[in-house]
């Protein structure tokens, strides 16, 4: 059986927005809700009216000495890991396996929610490794790892978000097949969050300029994604990484509306399949 909440939110602006869910288990902090296509992080509950903000993740893991180590924060999206979830790191150049054993409701050090992942050694690498990451971790200790390390490094000390695609192989992009698909979008292809990301305020636009205003912002993402990583690389870091390329783009999670901000770009390529068109894929879980 269903329960019914009310479930507040805020948009951009600071404005409350109160909106009613069913969901069929009852919520509680540290629940991850789907609505308008943004996924929303539960953070306190008072009996039926919820209290949620834009959900995203760490992946911490639980060392068998006790001592932690978190990565970066990610935006929450449908591949992020859950209980159950395995990964593999390298230690000492051998291949080791982790599970998440545990998600909680967590804050950061300016007290803003987030969900932590926990992940703890199951020494399943005995066995065998989940989803070919044991090709991917031996491939990783041919790569020089510094440039992502030093990457993931900073956006952890800052607290920041970090964002981040890849291409295969000598894979060169598609930008024609990206424009194409790009062109090709329809308005109910492009979820709410990402038209108010697009620029688009739906209590003031007329919704006959919504599609137009958001092809419009995500032309000059791509333009600018492509520039950028074509010349000098001042907002998308790029490496040689398993025998092709990761761009990785840091910045604060605010900056997903930016259109001056690399992170931004990539958020909103990503989210609208702009770039996955041109042959990118998105990095989900890097062995860096």
């Amino acid at each position: 059986m269903n329960v019914s909440y009310d479930i507040v939110t805020r948009d951009r602006n600071g404005r409350e927005h109160i909106r009613p869910y069913d969901s069929e288990n009852p919520l509680a902090p540290g629940s991850v809700v789907l609505m308008s296509g943004r996924y929303w992080l539960v953070h306190r509950v008072e009996r039926s009216l919820v209290h949620a903000q834009p959900a995203r993740y760490r992946l911490t893991l639980r060392h068998p000495d006790g001592h932690q180590e978190p990565g970066a924060f990610r935006r929450f999206r449908p591949d992020a890991p859950t209980v159950g979830h395995q990964l593999a790191t390298l230690e000492d150049g051998a291949p080791i396996s982790w599970t998440v054993i545990e998600q909680r409701l967590a804050r950061d050090d300016t007290g803003e929610p987030f969900l932590e992942s926990i992940a703890e050694r199951d020494y399943g690498e005995s066995e065998s490794l989940p989803d070919h990451q044991l090709e991917h971790a031996l491939e990783q200790d041919r790569d020089d790892t510094s440039a992502p390390a030093n990457a993931l490094a900073r956006a952890i000390a800052h607290g920041a978000a970090i964002a981040l695609v890849g291409l295969e192989g000598s894979q060169a992009a598609s930008w024609d097949e990206a424009s194409q698909y790009l062109e090709s979008l329809i308005l109910e292809e492009l979820e709410d969050d990402l038209l108010e990301q697009c620029g688009v305020v739906p209590s003031r636009d007329p919704q006959r300029t919504w599609l137009d205003k958001a092809k419009r912002r995500l032309r000059d993402d791509l333009d600018s994604f492509r520039a950028d990583i074509g010349r000098d690389h001042d907002r998308i870091e790029e490496w040689d990484f398993l025998g092709g390329k990761i761009f990785a783009a840091v910045g604060s999670f605010d900056d997903d509306a930016n259109p001056d901000s690399g992170y931004g770009w990539m958020c909103r390529l990503v989210d609208a399949g702009i770039l996955q068109a041109a042959g990118f894929y998105r990095v989900r879980k890097p062995l860096l």
